[in-house]
């Protein structure tokens, strides 16, 4: 089928339930861009909007295999009923219009605004045809949907990766680079060169920049280090190995040493933190949310305690951190997985949260707080203190139907157990065990053993709970986190009288407003 592509979308009727095909768009022979996608034409349950812009102008041979009918019809714009109003759709985190979300890829704070690109499926709500999406934001809390910025080519997909300004106009001026894997076989990294507006993406001559190394090496994370004059490259290798690359550059890659992560994998991070006693160390943290810090000794990266834990929980997948945020800022956000039962749609960016580091009893802790600028989210707001509980007394407020925070601090009890309900979900806390419970997912309740120190965000489908200051984060998005909005309740119950020294309660409005 010959076609004269005159608008930006085509849009193809998918079934998720139907076996896949191959959609491949070629010009004078030549394959330009190909698609895997549930094509049908008799009881579709999904519109895949595959936008052909690109293209304007030109006349393309569509083709299907296996052989079928391919049906489908233009547009200029998402022609969506009901957009942003689904009564799934997440209200304080990001989510993609149409199709499929995960990892974070790419952030980057530049002319005042904040960029999010994300591994991408237009073609249905799951995972496959990796592009990058692309949103910006003035405030890290309202976000634009722009247009894809990077598309599979027929040397592969591509596949997670990260960007960095080049301030010392190594690839031209006001130059901003991006960094991914392509998946041609072996597995590669590649380079893509844009404008400090992020509006151009032109790929660099002489890809690959760092052929294969090992495995199905990925995850590029770019990063300036003062401390060595040079850029640094944490690549994910195999197992809970990964590789540390350094260039003068950012073109031409030399390896200076292969890291472990125990209980580790995938999507790297590498960056600076001030901690709290006046040292600069360095954060090296992979997708599960295990951590190393350290600093760099004779060139290579060198920690100073055993990897812990940040992140538990279902949700919470490869996170990464801005680059170029001002003043030092260290912000982060994470793929929270997701199993809730949507057909257009599928994952949701974590609630961004800002890093800070703390040193208990001379080990550094990472720690994870919601950022500042969710106060601007907040509606209804009721605050209680020392708040006494009885045993077997519940104590029960109304909630109004929209996202929440909810706050809790006082003194650590020694033993016991408090129940939390919300919009009738639970979440429990056991002081005896140090420990969280959210469906199955569990947590530690402190590092330090200090205080009752409680933050959770609750939106439709998901739960994200920050202990212990932040020192402990536990996110899921399942169906025990479905918040059932018929009961619009928050309610808790202990088994030992408690007093708290404050809880708080927020309601949130919607980023889509």
């Amino acid at each position: 089928m010959k076609i004269t592509v005159q608008k930006k979308y085509l849009i193809f009727p998918v079934n998720t339930r139907c076996a896949l095909k191959r959609l491949t768009f070629s010009c004078e022979g030549t394959e330009v861009y190909g698609l895997d996608l549930r094509l049908d034409a008799l009881s579709p349950n999904f519109s895949a909007y595959i936008d052909v812009s690109r293209f304007r102008g030109q006349t393309l041979t569509l083709s299907v295999a296996p052989e079928m009918s391919i049906p489908f019809r233009e547009a200029d714009t998402m022609d969506i009923d009901g957009l942003y109003r689904e009564p799934l759709r997440p209200q304080v985190h990001f989510t993609t219009k149409n199709g499929w979300l995960n990892d974070p890829n790419g952030l980057i704070f530049s002319e005042g605004l904040y960029h999010l690109f994300y591994q991408h499926n237009p073609a249905e709500p799951g995972w496959s045809n990796m592009h990058w999406g692309h949103a910006v934001s003035p405030d890290l809390l309202h976000w634009e949907e722009r247009d894809i910025a990077l598309f599979p080519t027929p040397r592969g997909a591509v596949y997670s990766g990260c960007a960095v300004a080049d301030e010392h106009g190594l690839l031209g001026q006001d130059t901003v680079a991006l960094f991914h894997t392509t998946t041609t076989a072996p597995y590669c990294q590649d380079l893509v060169l844009c404008d400090r507006k992020l509006t151009t993406f032109t790929p660099y001559a002489g890809n690959p920049v760092v052929p294969h190394i090992a495995g199905n090496n990925r995850d590029p994370k770019v990063v300036y280090c003062d401390e060595l004059s040079r850029y640094l490259m944490v690549l994910y290798l195999e197992e809970d190995r990964y590789s540390l690359l350094s260039s003068a550059d950012l073109v031409h890659w030399d390896t200076v040493q292969t890291l472990r992560l125990p209980g580790d994998s995938e999507c790297p991070d590498l960056f600076p933190l001030p901690a709290e006693n006046g040292t600069r160390r360095w954060v090296f943290i992979g997708a599960h949310g295990r951590y190393l810090v350290g600093g760099f000794e004779n060139g290579q990266f060198v920690p100073c305690q055993p990897a812990l834990t940040l992140q538990y929980g279902s949700a919470g997948y490869a996170g990464q951190t801005f680059a170029g945020l001002p003043h030092g800022r260290v912000v982060r956000l994470a793929w929270d997985v997701w199993k809730a039962p949507v057909d257009t749609f599928c994952g949701q960016m974590s609630f961004p949260v800002e890093l800070s580091l703390c040193c208990c009893d001379g080990t550094y802790l990472l720690q994870a707080a919601p950022i500042a600028e969710i106060a601007s989210l907040y509606g209804d707001t009721r605050c209680y203190r020392d708040l006494p509980l009885q045993a077997g007394q519940p104590v029960t407020a109304p909630l109004t139907d929209s996202a929440q925070v909810i706050r809790l601090r006082g003194t650590l009890p020694a033993a016991g157990a408090l129940d939390m309900e919300i919009f009738g979900r639970r979440l429990l806390l056991h002081f005896s065990a140090n420990e969280i419970q959210l469906g199955d997912s569990r947590a530690p309740l402190s590092v330090t053993g200090t205080a009752l120190d409680l933050t959770v965000i609750v939106d439709r489908c998901s739960m994200e709970v920050f202990a212990d200051g932040g020192k402990s984060c536990l996110s899921c998005l399942t169906e025990q986190t479905l918040c059932d909005r018929n009961l619009p309740l928050f309610t808790l119950q202990t088994d030992a009288d408690l007093l708290l020294d404050a809880l708080e309660l927020h309601s949130l409005q919607s980023i889509w407003d």
